[in-house]
């Protein structure tokens, strides 16, 4: 499945640079990379390392806070250059995402970019344990998610959770693959 970014830039919000903060939120910004491999869409994650403080060994898109005055695509792509060696100038930005809350008390931002390759990327071992892709093709498939209950302090919440190779993309990541997924057509689940 090989969706044409044409097709991706009419569906996703356009890519303006503009935070849209909450208060009490810190700004932050990710990269929903997308390339093409074997004619097919796939999905580039990071799996963070087992021993940091922040949310240690899930699967996450590249990205992270927002430093000085710094425009919300600038830090997604800085972010990305500094975690898996992905140059800006590497990434079609197609669009945006909506922003989401997360547990940590950021605001995050959502891009969505097309990678020529992913041959050359190298991560950051202080940081990512690895990269990983998931086929869109098998993220389209609702049979695959699943959903849980989960609770964070008094706060009850439906999570999708989607096993793919040993590990588990869940949590805010796995609602933005959500959020993705729905605009590339398939409903909720």
């Amino acid at each position: 499945m090989r969706i044409p970014d044409g097709q991706l830039r009419t569906v996703l919000d356009p890519p303006s640079t503009e935070w849209r903060s909450r208060p009490r939120l810190r700004d932050a910004a990710v990269l929903a990379p997308l390339f093409e491999q074997a004619g097919a869409d796939h999905v580039l994650y990071t799996r963070r390392r087992d021993d940091l403080k922040s949310h240690p060994g899930e699967i996450s898109f590249p990205g992270g806070g927002r430093e000085g005055g710094e425009h919300a695509l600038a830090c997604a792509l800085r972010e990305c250059e500094e975690e898996i060696g992905l140059a800006p100038a590497a990434v079609d930005v197609l669009g945006r995402l909506p922003e989401r809350p997360s547990i940590g008390g950021f605001y995050v931002h959502v891009f969505v970019g097309r990678l020529a390759a992913v041959d050359d990327l190298r991560i950051d071992p202080g940081e990512v344990a690895k990269l990983m892709s998931i086929p869109v093709a098998e993220l389209m498939r609702e049979e695959r998610w699943e959903w849980r209950s989960v609770t964070r302090g008094h706060v009850r919440r439906q999570i999708p959770f989607f096993a793919h190779e040993g590990e588990m993309l869940w949590g805010l990541t796995g609602v933005l693959t959500q959020d993705l997924l729905a605009r590339l057509g398939r409903s909720p689940a």
